[in-house]
């Protein structure tokens, strides 16, 4: 064979492999998809942005500002998984994941109790439904249950706690969705570091994969509701770290919009087939000294014929290593200083103005933020 035909048919094969890789995915996602009822046509959801993973990891100049202007306003953004390998091999892992969610949380209530985390005082876990939120207004008990997978556990990185054995069986794949979805996270990190004017690795270097810190996967269920029911899945509230990537398949999810005439209404998500929803954290709002939002977010029943049907997500949070300093870094830090009146931002009104004086390392702020869920009851 030429090397002209030996080069054709390699590019051809190449072809070949990458389009059988798509459909696969394409078709459990689709398949997934058309087994649930549809998301109602006639509801308001948010008008967060759409980026193209492809886009991202390629630093399209575009996207990289259209990241940066989605973390200042709604700090949500979906993130088109579907077209680049990267993704597609998350969006596989998370279809995977969705059927251990469903077979984790249905194990008998005696088995899962015995790694109730509320129990240890740690943060990783299970966590019932019919909690109260200790910070929550209403008061209401929600109904969702998770187990919260430590990647230092799936890494050996820190001690471990015991896991269900089906937890421990799927090890494998856990480790590959946490390393996947942490690597995605990083390449967000970095293009947020690049729209801001500061060296690419200014937030990653906090977010360090190898080193120890609260980044876990979570794996929930939220069981049907009525349809004239006013249950919560999960109370409103900010998430504690860096960047969340959740994949859902449901509707529920609603955030505080930012749409003018609307300010503080609550917005539905609107699951979308191959994308994920990303939002940044707390971590990040101290990290830019409030240039980047943290945006307020809660899990209500799914709209419509949705209600009917259990509503399961698969999620990864990326928290700051345990040694980070919460505080403003490079340039943000620079203007808080320059900022006499008012040098320290109260990120989302966690602590008392007395405990926000202190600047504090993440795994003593991840501490005080897991006392409030510790104060569930």
């Amino acid at each position: 064979m030429s090397a002209s035909l030996f080069a054709a048919e390699l590019v051809r094969t190449q072809f070949h492999r990458f389009t059988m890789a798509t459909e696969t995915t394409t078709t459990l996602t689709t398949q997934l998809y058309g087994s649930l009822p549809p998301f109602p046509d006639d509801l308001i959801h948010a008008p967060i942005a759409e980026i193209s993973s492809k886009k991202l990891l390629e630093k399209d100049p575009e996207t990289t500002a259209a990241v940066l202007q989605a973390c200042q306003t709604y700090g949500f953004f979906y993130l088109d998984v579907s077209d680049s390998d990267q993704g597609r091999h998350l969006l596989e892992e998370a279809d995977q994941l969705y059927d251990l969610s469903k077979e984790t949380l249905a194990l008998p209530f005696e088995e899962k109790d015995k790694y109730d985390f509320r129990k240890t005082g740690g943060f990783f876990g299970y966590k019932p439904s019919g909690c109260v939120k200790s910070t929550d207004k209403s008061q209401r008990p929600d109904t969702t249950e998770f187990f919260n997978i430590g990647k230092d556990c799936l890494f050996d990185i820190a001690p471990s706690r015991t896991y269900p054995d089906i937890i421990q069986n799927s090890k494998p794949l856990l480790q590959k969705f946490s390393k996947g979805a942490h690597e995605m996270a990083m390449d967000i990190l970095r293009t947020l570091a690049r729209a801001s004017g500061e060296d690419e690795e200014i937030f990653v270097n906090r977010n360090l994969f190898h080193e120890s810190s609260g980044d876990h996967i979570r794996l929930t269920l939220k069981p049907p509701s009525g349809p004239s029911t006013s249950d919560i899945g999960l109370a409103s509230h900010t998430d504690f770290g860096s960047v969340t990537i959740l994949f859902n398949w449901l509707g529920g999810l609603q955030i505080e919009s930012r749409t003018p005439g609307r300010i503080g209404e609550w917005e539905y998500v609107k699951p979308v087939p191959g994308r994920a929803i990303i939002n940044l954290g707390d971590a990040m709002v101290h990290f830019s000294n409030g240039s980047m939002k943290s945006a307020k977010h809660r899990v209500v029943p799914s709209p419509g014929a949705q209600a009917g049907t259990e509503r399961v997500s698969v999620v990864y949070f990326v928290r700051p290593t345990h040694h980070s300093l919460m505080k403003p870094v490079g340039k943000f830090e620079q203007a808080a200083e320059a900022d006499k009146d008012n040098r320290r931002l109260k990120v989302a009104g966690k602590f008392s103005e007395g405990i926000d004086d202190k600047v504090y390392t993440a795994r003593e702020w991840l501490e005080k933020r897991g006392a409030q869920l510790s104060a569930l009851r």
